[in-house]
């Protein structure tokens, strides 16, 4: 569904989830590699949902060249809706701190139970 919204010229998406075995988990190769294909991006914004997957994205963080660093955030905000709000805030705005600020908020429904 992010990819069908998101401007497809202007964002990338990966789903990296699994390891390079295919096994549920997560593997910091994967990521690494999806930054290296992604050289001519202006933000690499990285996206993970427990503790095993946080972990292995800060490795592929300190696996990263200083100039690949620079391009790296990760994103403290809810996977799902923090993926989806941030791929459509990316497709008009290059504004790290708007596109953070989105995917952080993602999660609120707006509305109350009564």
């Amino acid at each position: 569904m992010i990819e069908e919204m998101a401007d497809g010229e202007s964002v990338t998406i990966y789903s990296l989830g699994g390891t390079a075995e295919g096994e549920l988990g997560s593997d910091a190769t994967k990521i690494v590699d999806a930054v290296n294909e992604s050289a001519d991006a202006e933000l690499i914004l990285v996206f993970a949902d427990l503790g095993s997957a946080v972990l292995n994205a800060e490795l592929a963080y300190d696996m990263l060249e200083p100039q690949q660093q620079e391009r790296y955030h990760l994103i403290d905000a809810p996977l799902v809706e923090g993926a989806f709000a941030a791929a459509i805030t990316a497709g008009f705005s290059d504004d790290l701190a708007q596109i953070v600020a989105e995917a952080k908020k993602a999660a609120e429904k707006g509305w109350h139970e009564a």
